[in-house]
């Protein structure tokens, strides 16, 4: 075992020379940069409807369960917290999220410290992080990523102390499985952190000898208890959660490889920032080729290069979102900082601030769709549309119409968004769709049509002015009448365009 990393014992091989930059942020500067960072997330969580996926896991939380059909529960369990705080509000729903994506980085920030052993370089890894679009909306839309990021990065900082020494192995090998465990109860993905950690392991004769002692496996059942309920739930739902999501991530795709593996590349460019990735990706490489890496380096190396490959070949059979190999950027930050710590050379301080300096204007750009938009309307992107006109659409056109009637759409977005923002959260649910199950088919509380006599039914349709096609929702018996197509706009920007008729019983 190597001894703890201290102020005078760390990675680095040489004293790290001095050089003046705007990266060498002291402790109070990032502390502040952090506090500014949080203050703009509830700001903006504040100003923006919430995405359909948002308003999916706000139902979700209204209906607590041991997990749910698409991903694990922690989600619906932070958003259940954050609305008792603050109410059924956009902030509320959102806040603790920005809270679990802040403790990520200073738990990065902490770990960076310790192998670094110099505070310039280290500071690096917050400056990056919090100023990186990825970590932005991580730290806006309540999702999955934040807390499976929060817990990943606290299992992998745990397994990194793990061999820097000390007399409580054992109990950090506990700490690390619970770690997992609860980060397997955030996002499935997680799994490829010990995965991770297993092969940078494997890869070395030191963590090899670990093998040998009990603290791995009493990591391992440790993981396997705080994940059981979610296995639990599977096994009572005949394994529906996990049979979706292999199939989500295996299945579905249509399109070529290469064009997947394109816009996987694109995907990553647009997350990271080319810059920042360009670094992180060169600086796995020099590590890479190093025969003499310590643990906890090959530690940080697996944790980023395994998610980065895994995703890449799963891009070969279907499509990967962006977001889906994110936690890959965390530890290859980490190195970015560690290569800096080795040496403040005029080259690598000019990347590493370009980096940032790209990162922070790409963060500002994403934060500024109205101005975007009024430059030029066709440069908006579909994401940004999610972020407004669902309030308008309850309020204005679908709740007038309502007159204590159920409320049916065609799929599970439009049915979360018109329960957040209808009055008093009013129920609606889609229709089922044998082709894609939904949490919604989980919750006991469906509505059945064919028991009314006047139903509201709500869908989207294309953006254009086309008619819309004849949807044969309810069957016969019942009289249709389009009563709106209402289209919401911004900055003159067609941005939805939807459906609702008025389905009435005829005959008994």
């Amino acid at each position: 075992m190597s001894r703890e990393f201290g102020p005078s014992t760390s990675l680095v091989s040489r004293p790290v020379k001095s050089r003046d930059s705007w990266l060498a942020f002291t402790p109070r500067g990032v502390a502040a940069l952090f506090l500014v960072w949080l203050l703009s997330r509830w700001i903006f969580d504040s100003m923006w409807n919430l995405v359909p996926d948002e308003a999916y896991y706000w139902v979700w939380s209204r209906h607590p369960a041991l997990s749910y059909l698409d991903h694990p529960p922690v989600v619906a369990y932070l958003i259940r917290l954050g609305t008792l705080l603050l109410d059924n509000t956009e902030l509320g729903v959102r806040c603790l999220f920005g809270v679990m994506t802040g403790g990520t980085v200073l738990i990065l920030w902490r770990a960076s410290a310790r192998m670094v052993g110099d505070a310039r370089a280290a500071a690096f890894v917050p400056i990056a992080l919090l100023l990186c679009p990825m970590v932005a909306v991580t730290g806006t839309i309540a999702a999955p990523d934040a807390p499976a990021c929060f817990f990943q990065s606290a299992a992998m900082v745990t397994a990194i102390r793990i061999f820097t020494g000390g007399k409580r192995g054992l109990a950090r090998w506990m700490l690390f499985g619970i770690f997992m465990g609860v980060a397997l109860d955030s996002k499935y993905t997680s799994i490829l952190l010990g995965l991770s950690v297993a092969l940078a392991m494997l890869s070395c004769a030191e963590g090899r000898r670990q093998f040998l002692t009990p603290g791995p496996w009493l990591a391992v059942i440790a993981a396997a208890l705080v994940f059981s309920p979610v296995v639990y739930w599977n096994a009572s739902h005949h394994w529906a959660s996990f049979i979706f999501q292999f199939r989500h991530g295996t299945t579905g795709g249509t399109s070529p490889a290469w064009r997947n593996l394109l816009d996987y590349a694109g995907g990553q460019l647009g997350v990271c920032t080319p810059v920042l990735l360009g670094l992180c990706v060169m600086v796995m490489v020099v590590y890479w080729r190093r025969k003499d890496n310590s643990m906890p380096v090959r530690i940080l190396l697996y944790s980023a290069i395994v998610p980065l490959v895994f995703f890449a070949i799963s891009a070969t059979r279907r499509r990967v979102e962006g977001n889906w190999p994110m936690f890959a950027y965390f530890p290859a930050v980490m190195l970015v900082a560690l290569f800096l710590g080795e040496s403040w050379r005029r080259q690598r301080l000019f990347w590493a601030e370009l980096a940032v300096v790209v990162a922070a204007c790409t963060t500002i750009v994403l934060h500024a769709p109205d101005l975007v938009w009024r430059i030029s309307p066709k440069v908006g992107a579909a994401q940004w549309d999610h972020l407004y006109g669902w309030r308008d659409l309850a309020q204005r056109e679908v709740d007038p119409l309502r007159l204590d009637s159920p409320v049916l759409t065609a799929d599970y977005e439009y049915a979360s968004e018109l329960t957040f923002y209808l009055p008093a959260h009013a129920q609606v649910r889609p229709f089922p769709d044998p082709g894609r199950p939904t949490a919604f088919d989980f919750f006991g509380d469906s509505i059945a049509p064919d028991m009314e006599t006047r139903v509201v039914l709500v869908r989207r349709l294309a953006k254009g002015y086309d008619p819309a096609p004849f949807w044969p929702a309810m069957g016969p018996g019942y009289d249709y009448s389009t009563i709106k197509i209402p289209s919401q706009y911004k900055e003159g920007r067609q941005i939805r365009r939807s459906l609702i008729e008025v389905a009435e019983r005829t005959t008994r």
